[in-house]
C-alpha cells in the first residue's frame, strides 16, 4: 500500500513501508519474497528522499518502518502527518507510535496529528477521516483514510479498512477520480473473517466503483490467489472492473505471498 501522490505543490508519500508475513501456510518467507522485499525497500527509500510530505495512517509495520530497513534519517526536515498515537489506538500500536515519533522528532521531522483534519499544502488539500476500525474488529486498532485533491484531480486511500465494511468509508472515498482500497482478507474466511463480511465488502466495492473513475483494490485481497473472482462479482454488478495496484502502475500482478507454498514446492523440485 506504499503510495506516492505528486501534485502541483508537493510529493506526498503515504505509508512508506513494506513487510512480509512471517508465516503463511506454515512457511516463512521464501527467498524470492525476501529479494522482492529488498527491491521494494530500495524503491521506497529512493522515493522518500525527495518527498515533501509523509503520511502514516497507522502503526503496523507494513505501513510504517521505525528503522528496521528504512533509516529514520530519511524523514529529516519533512512534514509527517500521522494517526493520533494516544487516542483510538490499541496497546501495541501505542507503544510502536511512541518510539517511532520520538525518533522522527530527533531527526528534525515536523510531526502533526491529523485525525479528522484538513491539511493544505499550497493548493493541495488533504482531508483525513475520523479514525476507523482496522477491519471487522477494534482489536487491531484504528486507521486513517485520506483524500488528496489538487485542482480538478483527486485520489482517495483507504489504508487497512479490510473491505470497506462501512458506508462511512464508501462515502468518504466516493467522488474522487481514483480510489485505492485494501480489500477484504478473503484468505481469513473461517478464522478471523466471515463470509457475510466478504459479501458486505463486495457490495460496498460495487457502490464505490459506481462513484469513482478508477477503483484500485489490493493489499489484503491479493493475498488470495483467487482474488479475481471478487473482481468479477464487482464488475458484473457495477459494469466496471477493479484493477490491482500493479495494473494501475502499468505492470502485472506478482502474488508472491499467495504463492508461497508453490514457491517452496518449485524450489524443492529444482
Amino acid at each position: 500500500m506504499a503510495t506516492v501522490v505528486i501534485t502541483g505543490d508537493a510529493k506526498i508519500f503515504i505509508d512508506p513501508s513494506a513487510a512480509l508475513a512471517p508465516v503463511r501456510y506454515g512457511l516463512p518467507p521464501h527467498q524470492v519474497e525476501l529479494e522482492a522485499l529488498d527491491r521494494s525497500v530500495s524503491r521506497i527509500v529512493s522515493e522518500l528522499a525527495d518527498s515533501d510530505v509523509v503520511v502514516v495512517t497507522h502503526y503496523h509495520y507494513d505501513h510504517h518502518d521505525p528503522g528496521f530497513k528504512i533509516p529514520v534519517e530519511h524523514y529529516s526536515s519533512k512534514l509527517v502527518l500521522v494517526k493520533d498515537p494516544v487516542k483510538n489506538i490499541n496497546v501495541s500500536q501505542r507503544i510502536r507510535a511512541s518510539k517511532f515519533l520520538r525518533k522522527l522528532r530527533e531527526v528534525g521531522a515536523e510531526v502533526r496529528v491529523v485525525d479528522g483534519q484538513v491539511v493544505t499544502y499550497g493548493n493541495t488539500k488533504v482531508t483525513f477521516s475520523n479514525p476507523v476500525p482496522h477491519g471487522n474488529s477494534t482489536k487491531l486498532g484504528y486507521v486513517l483514510m485520506l483524500r488528496i485533491e489538487d485542482g480538478g484531480d483527486s485520489i482517495s486511500y483507504s489504508s487497512d479498512v479490510e473491505g470497506p465494511l462501512t458506508e462511512y468509508a464508501v462515502e468518504f472515498m466516493c467522488g474522487t477520480r481514483v480510489a485505492i482500497v485494501d480489500g477484504p482478507p478473503t484468505y481469513l474466511v473461517g478464522s478471523a473473517y466471515r463470509q457475510e463480511e466478504v459479501e458486505k465488502a463486495r457490495d460496498n466495492l460495487v457502490a464505490l466503483s459506481r462513484c469513482v473513475e478508477v477503483l484500485v483494490v489490493d493489499h489484503h485481497l491479493v493475498r488470495d490467489i483467487n482474488y479475481v473472482s471478487l473482481f468479477r462479482d464487482v464488475a458484473r454488478a457495477s459494469g466496471k472492473t477493479p484493477i490491482t495496484a500493479a495494473e494501475f502502475s502499468g505492470s502485472s500482478p506478482n502474488l508472491l505471498e499467495a504463492r508461497r507454498r508453490e514457491l517452496y514446492e518449485l524450489s524443492e523440485g529444482e
